[in-house]
Formats: C-alpha cells, structure tokens, sequence
C-alpha cells in the first residue's frame, strides 16, 4: 500500500519516500522489539518467490511511470513551450515566447469600484496582463 502512494504520488510530493522511510524504520523497530518480548519465535516456511505480489507491484510500477508522466506534464511549462517552440516560433527558439503566453486585459473596462487604489493621483494603465493564451484586444478582430 505505501510502495503505490509513493510511486503514483511522488511527482506531486517529492518528500514522500522520506517520510516513508522513516515510518519504515520506526515501524522495523517497533516490530523487531514486538517479536523479542511479546511474541514467540515464528515458524519459518519455504517459498519460491513472492507469488501474485509480483505482477501487483509491477502493475503499481507501471501505472506509477504514466501518473508521474502525467502530473510532471500538466503542472510543468515543457509542453506550452515546445507548442511555440516548433509551432509558432519562426526560428524553433523560445524567443517571444513570454509574449505569447500572455493576455492582454483592457483596464478601461473596469468598473468604478474595480481599478487601483492610487494614493498618490496617477492613473491606471491602459492594459494588464496576465497568464492566458487569449487574443490581445488590440488585435483586430478576423471576420469570416
């Protein structure tokens, strides 16, 4: 049950196997005291090898691989970069690249009780932007 947690999840809490392994070795500790005072010695039995536990955990293992890919994929820039990279960049850099990835929001929409708060009289801008992929309002419009 551990070994899933921190495999599926490790990309989105990168701290997980160190917790993990201090819950382990605590938990070995408190084991080991538990056989040597509470508990007679078990009886050992051989086996060839750890049975249908083998195909779970390699099933674990795999679906760990494509969750990790998945979180590190939606949470990182790597994909919306390579897109302008090779899509709309002229010359396959990243060069403009913070300016595409940028909206353009027009301040004179703003209500009266919606801009800044200037203490000194200055006046608002004339734009603001923020992360989005949104056309510019001061692009024309393209009629069909």
């Amino acid at each position: 049950m551990q070994y899933g947690f921190v495999t599926l999840f490790v990309a989105a809490f990168p701290l997980a196997p160190l917790f993990a392994l201090i819950n382990n070795v605590g938990e070995i500790r408190l084991d080991a005291y538990k056989m040597l005072t509470q508990a007679r010695r078990p009886l050992a039995e051989r086996v060839e090898d750890i049975g249908a536990w083998f195909g779970i955990l390699q099933g674990v293992t795999y679906l760990a691989v494509v969750s990790n890919a998945f979180v590190i994929g939606y949470t990182s820039d790597f994909i919306p970069r390579m897109v302008y990279k090779f899509g709309y960049s002229n010359n396959s850099d990243l060069v403009g690249y913070i300016d595409s990835s940028l909206s353009d929001f027009n301040t004179s929409h703003y209500g009266q009780d919606m801009g800044a708060k200037n203490k000194n009289g200055t006046k608002d801008p004339d734009s603001c932007q923020y992360r989005g992929y949104r056309k510019s309002f001061r692009e024309p419009l393209e009629e069909d």
